[in-house]
């Protein structure tokens, strides 16, 4: 534990961080995993009355850096102001906008990610009367972790939340979820399996690209649904690049600038794309609202996808767009190839600085020492994630709109509030719009859930505007009161 200073505005706080692991177990006495966390309490600012929020990221096979070092810790990474990624070395700033200004954070990294791993039982190593077991650390991941899943994860993050609020004696306190991208399914899921198996009613959730229902996202060649939740967001890519000539884009108010698109998107758009119905009106629409020549619309028969749109929109300048942020670009490394391969390049770009400042401050300013490999993205993790476990039946796509429900349904005092970036074409805003829609909650529950759409992508608060925006509406969320 180590102690440090915060200022908000005028205010300075102390406060203590803490790195380190937690052990889980699968069984009674049958440990399956160590949970590392980085917790950050402020001292003298209500105790144990002063709201805990544990904070996860996606993947699934992501560490919670992403958040911490990115937008809610005490420090964070500099990025440029447009969300662009500055030349290496990483340099680690103040953050006055950080979430410790009104709650307690517990950055959690699951197993597989960040410096948690799994602990498997060694017998080679057994003797009588005696248990041994070995964590891996050198790097390598064993197939398929007994939490890699669905429901295995939120089941190993159900019980670290209740070790940790037993462990620190924080069993009175307003408990906060976050979770970003594959985190806040993640999240929606937890709110109602913490509630109904381990007696713990979250106070609030807040979701910042999430993914609901992956229907909505992934779909099959003959599914709409994916198709219409990107229209919006591909529009407001366009019309930052002034590539749309439709669409008075207005940064500061992203959701109002594309009103006519979300009405088309559930009209002409669904219409033409449900009944195969290719006429020129409804193309040629949707080509001026998206920037795209009418040729390549009919060609993919009105259903284009992210990698072939972020390869198209600005071909001739031979630039690229990333899919986590539609507004950022590169040079064309394949000009000549029609869609994206390979990893997102701005996703690449901004791992490098996110896991050379964790390294440097994980053990500079916390004084956390450890051999093992910190894994800020590990693609093993999502290769090997069992999806079948959160399938409910035999057959369709995993979602976690219905624990999301039956968990505000359990606990009415509950609130979530989620935020999306506007040029997120990994996971786009409307389809959590449409999500939000069809979620038929009681009348008197309404209220309890807000989206909010930023300019920004996936990572919206790589925009220093965005940032504070969301820093803002953040604060307003905790204020309210149950």
């Amino acid at each position: 534990m180590t102690s440090h200073t915060f200022q908000a505005g005028d205010a300075k706080f102390n406060y203590k961080a803490t790195a380190a692991s937690i052990t889980v177990y699968d069984k009674p006495s049958k440990p399956m995993g160590q949970i590392f966390y980085i917790a950050y309490t402020m001292e003298q600012q209500g105790g144990r009355s002063r709201p805990l929020t544990f904070v996860f990221n996606g993947g699934p096979g992501a560490a919670s850096a992403y958040l911490h070092l990115g937008a809610l810790g005490p420090q964070r990474v500099m990025f440029n102001a447009d969300g662009t990624v500055p030349p290496m070395p990483a340099q680690i700033v103040d953050n006055p906008k950080s979430w410790l200004a009104f709650t307690d954070l517990v950055f959690v990294d699951p197993v597989g990610t960040g410096y948690s791993r799994e602990l498997r039982y060694d017998k080679s190593s057994k003797r009588e009367g005696e248990d041994k077991w070995k964590s891996e650390s050198s790097g390598h991941t064993y197939p398929r972790a007994k939490a890699w899943g669905i429901e295995e994860d939120t089941v190993s993050l159900s019980r670290f939340i209740r070790a940790y609020l037993t462990k620190e004696n924080r069993w009175l306190s307003p408990v906060y979820l976050i979770g970003e991208s594959y985190g806040g399914f993640r999240v929606a899921r937890l709110s109602r399996r913490l509630q109904s198996q381990f007696s713990i009613a979250p106070t609030g959730l807040i979701l910042i690209s999430p993914v609901l229902d992956f229907s909505f996202i992934w779909g099959n060649e003959r599914s709409l649904w994916p198709w219409v939740s990107l229209l919006p967001s591909y529009a407001a890519v366009a019309a930052v690049h002034e590539r749309s000539n439709k669409i008075p884009y207005r940064a500061g108010d992203p959701r109002s600038s594309l009103a006519e698109v979300e009405r088309a998107a559930l009209t002409d758009y669904l219409g033409g794309l449900a009944t195969g119905s290719f006429e020129q009106d409804w193309l040629k629409q949707i080509s001026k609202l998206i920037g795209l020549d009418k040729d390549i619309l009919l060609r993919e028969m009105g259903r284009v996808p992210p990698a072939r749109f972020a390869k198209a929109l600005l071909a001739e300048q031979r630039r690229v767009l990333s899919l986590y942020d539609g507004s950022i670009t590169l040079v064309d490394p394949e000009p000549a190839k029609s869609l994206i391969t390979g990893s997102d390049f701005y996703l690449q770009r901004l791992n490098a600085p996110l896991t050379a400042a964790f390294n440097h401050y994980v053990r500079d300013r916390l004084n956390f020492k450890t051999d093992i490999p910190f894994l800020l993205l590990n693609e093993e993790v999502y290769q090997s994630w069992n999806w079948r476990s959160g399938i409910r039946g035999q057959q369709g796509f995993a979602e976690a709109l219905s624990d999301l429900k039956k968990a505000m349904s359990l606990n009415p005092a509950m609130r979530t509030q989620i935020m999306h970036g506007v040029f997120d074409l990994v996971t786009p805003y409307y389809a959590t719009e449409m999500i939000i829609k069809q979620l038929a909650l009681e009348p008197m529950m309404n209220h309890n859930i807000q989206l909010k759409v930023y300019h920004g992508g996936h990572m919206p608060y790589l925009h220093q505007k965005t940032l504070d925006s969301m820093f803002e509406d953040a604060l307003q969320f905790y204020k309210l009161k149950p």
